[in-house]
């Protein structure tokens, strides 16, 4: 297992900003203002991911910028507590969804700091009342299932990377942003049958088009 130093640094509202020593020769810090961590952060239909699939992202991951593998088999997200360098494919395929409260370390079982959606924030703040009263005991037992999700926790050994499609990522999306800006319009009826097919259409070609990006940015080399 690799280890990392690493520290936290405190900053208003209680978030924190994961400060981490590592070789620059060999990897690549991967933090806001990134690209694709700032659309999980701004994108609205991010909150149905967060808050009801339970998926999250670190606020920080190490990129191998030594390896000409793809770039899913190149990054890594490191521990704060113990300083693991953990492989990010632990928590792809069937561990991708569950973590409502963020990434546990298999290292140490230690809880790694990750993004949250502004609109999953907003959502939050304004059901505070009816989570509030049992959001520890929640996370408790969330926590103690966790720590099972990663059976040979002591093992180094790495899934093999999976065969992403690109194109049901893509129209997953679609599909998610379109239950989330247009269908509660049309269960109001705010909308007439053309604009229905219009804003479906556009969501059809706005998922393909997300599905293309992701296809290049999870397999560059680079």
């Amino acid at each position: 297992m690799m280890r990392v130093a690493a520290r936290f640094i405190p900053y208003p509202l209680g978030t924190m900003e994961v400060m981490v020593e590592f070789d620059k020769a060999k990897y690549q810090a991967r933090k806001l203002p990134h690209p694709p961590l700032l659309h999980w952060v701004l994108n609205p239909g991010i909150a149905f991911n967060e808050l009801v699939l339970g998926q999250r992202i670190p606020k920080l991951m190490l990129i191998d910028k030594t390896s000409d593998a793809p770039l899913v088999e190149r990054q890594y997200v490191p521990c704060p507590q113990c300083h693991a360098l953990n492989d990010a494919r632990l928590w792809s395929k069937g561990n991708a969804f569950g973590h409502w409260f963020g990434y546990v370390c298999p290292a140490c079982d230690a809880q790694i700091p990750c993004l949250w959606n502004f609109t999953s924030l907003i959502i939050l703040a304004l059901t505070f009342p009816i989570w509030i009263g049992f959001r520890q005991s929640a996370e408790k037992r969330w926590l103690t299932k966790e720590k099972t999700r990663l059976p040979d926790r002591a093992s180094d050994e790495i899934p093999e990377a999976k065969q992403i499609s690109w194109l049901k990522m893509g129209l997953g999306f679609g599909v998610m942003m379109f239950s989330v800006m247009t269908l509660p319009k049309v269960f109001l009826h705010q909308l007439s049958a053309d604009l229905i097919a219009l804003q479906t259409a556009i969501w059809l070609v706005t998922g393909v088009l997300f599905g293309l990006m992701m296809k290049w940015f999870l397999g560059c080399k680079r």
